[in-house]
């Protein structure tokens, strides 16, 4: 990485090496190691309260911060408080407990060695919490949006400079940054760069995986979609989120040159300046045009402001030193094994891998439309179905051949499952949730159980 003081301002050429160097580092004895990370997302509700189900408050009283904070005084649960802007959990094996900026709760578990650990990490984390949760008239489930509390009903609840700005920000776009903010979940998987050559191949198909993942895990039903939580990042801001430009120009390609010139086209969501320490950005102004003309009002861009430009960036693979993969829904807990075998079984396995790219890069050019084509229609699209069955086969063929032990037997049955139930029927998750929705909240709820009762027959 380019030697530079965080204060000082920074050039062209100097932040396109910084870029490429914080993203996918060099060094050809990189490891080829294979780890996962998780971050799913969780709603918690009041139970059995007025017409609908109603979101806990963030804070105060009957509040999920309050409910977190009884269960670690009863010895419920194992976590310490962490100093910061922001509340913040840590838990005992290495994980954490942060919150989105209306109260979803947010698992962030370590790195693991395998997807097993990893998934077991995840299901005593949340068995802990709904139980915990449960004894105190709450109710938490994972879905893609909030499908019962409209955002003017959700306040925004974190106070800290970064999210003030990042919400007046987005307001100047549109109404998307109050949804995505306030009223959407997910569950992101963390994985492995790997050495150089794959990881050009693993970010390539990552990318064109992403319209198919947000088809399969849609679930998000609303206002004529099955993902619109995908909708609302569609709408967000097109300097900061989809694909890189580059990468859909040249295909595959060296991951931190591409993703450099995408941080630097990406417009300056806010300057941290001032006493409040954020001051939202105007849309148009790119970092680009920032380290070129300076700014009359913030002076000179400078590394530091570079560093903090690239946690602003919300692409559909993130790119970090390791692969975020932010395209799916947030899913019932009994799906989140299909989640990550479908990205491991294809990004992990070179055979799965090679054939997958081979299959979608013809569609590259179409790749904007075909996501936004998978947030609307899901599987009912017919390209994206047909191309969705033979990807589901390659990563389930690709999971089942990682090293022994890195599944568990139930993983790679459920994701078997979620493949039959959902992919060879061409009907995303979403279509249930929303005949569920229909018949009330505890039809939905419990909708969220039905993999298990569909594995428990079986």
């Amino acid at each position: 990485m380019p030697p530079s003081d965080p204060a000082a301002p920074v050039d062209l050429d100097a932040a396109h090496e910084r870029v490429r160097a914080l993203t996918d580092p060099p060094g050809d004895g990189r490891p080829a190691v294979c780890k996962v990370g998780l971050e799913p997302e969780i709603f918690a509700f009041r139970a059995g309260v007025g017409d609908r189900p109603r979101r806990l408050p963030l804070a105060g009283p009957g509040s999920v911060l309050e409910t977190i904070d009884a269960m670690v005084a009863a010895g419920e649960l194992d976590a310490r408080v962490e100093e910061g802007a922001a509340p913040a959990y840590g838990l005992p094996n290495g994980g954490r407990l942060t919150f989105e900026p209306a109260g979803q709760i947010e698992h962030s578990t370590k790195v693991f060695e395998t997807a097993a650990d990893a998934l077991d990490d995840v299901e005593e984390t949340a068995r802990l919490l709904d139980e915990g949760f449960a004894r105190r008239d709450a109710r938490l489930a994972s879905f893609g949006i909030d499908p019962w509390n409209p955002v003017d009903e959700v306040p925004q609840q974190l106070e800290a400079a970064r999210y003030r700005s990042m919400a007046a920000y987005f307001a100047s776009r549109g109404p998307h940054g109050a949804v995505m903010m306030r009223n959407t979940g997910s569950v992101q998987v963390n994985l492995d760069l790997g050495d150089h050559g794959v990881d050009a191949e693993r970010w390539l198909l990552s990318n064109l995986l992403s319209p198919i993942a947000t088809a399969s895990f849609a679930c998000s039903p609303l206002e004529g979609a099955v993902s619109r939580r995908a909708q609302a990042w569609q709408g967000l801001d097109e300097t900061r989120t989809g694909f890189p430009a580059r990468l859909i120009a040249e295909g595959l390609g060296d991951p931190g040159s591409q993703y450099a010139d995408f941080a630097l086209d990406a417009d300056v969501m806010l300057f941290r300046r001032g006493p409040d320490g954020g001051i939202p950005g105007t849309p148009g102004f790119r970092f680009r045009d920032w380290i070129a003309n300076g700014h009359p009002e913030h002076g000179a861009a400078t590394t530091a402001d570079l560093d903090y430009h690239l946690s602003t960036l919300f692409p559909e693979v993130r790119l970090r030193g390791f692969f975020e993969l932010r395209s799916v829904d947030g899913v019932p807990a009994p799906w989140r094994p299909a989640v990550v075998a479908f990205w491991c079984g294809l990004l992990y396995d070179e055979a799965s891998r090679r054939e997958a790219i081979a299959l979608l890069e013809p569609s590259r050019g179409e790749l904007y439309e075909l996501w936004k084509r998978g947030a609307r229609d899901g599987l009912g699209d017919p390209e994206i179905a047909a191309h969705a069955r033979r990807v589901w086969e390659l990563a389930l063929e690709g999971a089942g051949r990682l090293s022994d032990g890195f599944f568990r037997a139930e993983d790679l049955a459920r994701a078997a499952d979620f493949r039959d139930r959902y992919v060879e029927t061409s009907r995303s998750p979403a279509l249930e949730l929303r005949d569920a929705l229909a018949n009330g909240p505890d039809a939905a709820f419990a909708w969220g159980l039905a993999a298990d009762a569909a594995l428990d027959r079986e």
